[in-house]
C-alpha cells in the first residue's frame, strides 16, 4: 500500500485534537442562558442545516490503493426531544495514481443527544446509512461502481450563539461496492470491501433547544 500523503496524517490528527478538545471544553466558553421552563423545551419539533468539512482514513481494498481523503457533507434534520432524523449528501475526494477517485451520494443519519448536556454543550451517537457510487480513474475514461456505508459514531454540539452551533464528528464506516474493475491498476477485481474512520466539523444552523 502506498504511503498515505504526511499532509493529510497531519491534518486527520489535528482535526482529532479538535474534537477531543471540544469535548472537553469549560461550559463557560461559550455560556449561554439556557434556562427554559421545562414545559417550553421540548414542544415541537426543531430543524437545522448542518455543512461539514470531513477527512477520512481508509483500509481494505474499497478504493483499491487509494490514499485517505477529505471532502464535505450537508445535511438537513428534524429533531424532536433526543431524537433526531437528519439526511443529506456527501462528496470525498481521494488521491489515486494520476487521478482522483471519487465517492458521494446521499446518506440517513439518525442522532441521540446524550444525558450529558451542559450550558452550552449536548454530545451525542449517530449512525449512518449512505448509497454511495465510487467513480475512479481507468485506461479509457473511468470506472464507476455503487455501493453503500453503514457506519456510527459519537459527536458533539458546541452552542455559539441562539441557533448556531459547532458540530464535531468522529466515527467508523464499513464500505461495499459492486463488481468493478480494477481500481487505479490494483490487482483487485470483483466486489470490493473496506472501512474507514473518519472526523468532521462544521456549522449547524437551528436546533436552538435539540437535546436539552
Amino acid at each position: 500500500m502506498p504511503l498515505r500523503p504526511p499532509s493529510i496524517r497531519f491534518a486527520f490528527a489535528a482535526a482529532a485534537l479538535l474534537f477531543a478538545a471540544t469535548a472537553a471544553l469549560p461550559v463557560e466558553a461559550f455560556a449561554q442562558d439556557r434556562s427554559w421552563p421545562p414545559q417550553y423545551r421540548r414542544d415541537r419539533p426543531q430543524f437545522a442545516l448542518e455543512a461539514s468539512g470531513a477527512l477520512s482514513q481508509l483500509s481494505g481494498n474499497a478504493l483499491g490503493p487509494a490514499n485517505d481523503g477529505s471532502g464535505f457533507d450537508v445535511m438537513g434534520s428534524i429533531g424532536v426531544s433526543v431524537l433526531s432524523l437528519g439526511g443529506g449528501y456527501q462528496r470525498s475526494t481521494h488521491r489515486l495514481g494520476a487521478g482522483d477517485a471519487i465517492v458521494q451520494g446521499v446518506f440517513f443519519e439518525p442522532r441521540i443527544a446524550l444525558p450529558l448536556v451542559a450550558r452550552n454543550f449536548t454530545p451525542f451517537v449517530y449512525g449512518r446509512v449512505a448509497r454511495l457510487e465510487r467513480t475512479s480513474p481507468a485506461e479509457l475514461g473511468s470506472d464507476v461502481a455503487t455501493g453503500t456505508g453503514v457506519g456510527a459514531g459519537l459527536g458533539t454540539y458546541v452552542w455559539l450563539a441562539p441557533n448556531v452551533q459547532l458540530n464535531t464528528t468522529v466515527g467508523w464506516t464499513d464500505l461495499r461496492f459492486s463488481e468493478g474493475n480494477a481500481v487505479g491498476g490494483s490487482s483487485f477485481v470483483g466486489r470490493a470491501n473496506g472501512s474507514s474512520w473518519g472526523v468532521r466539523a462544521g456549522l449547524t444552523l437551528g436546533f436552538d433547544r435539540w437535546g436539552r
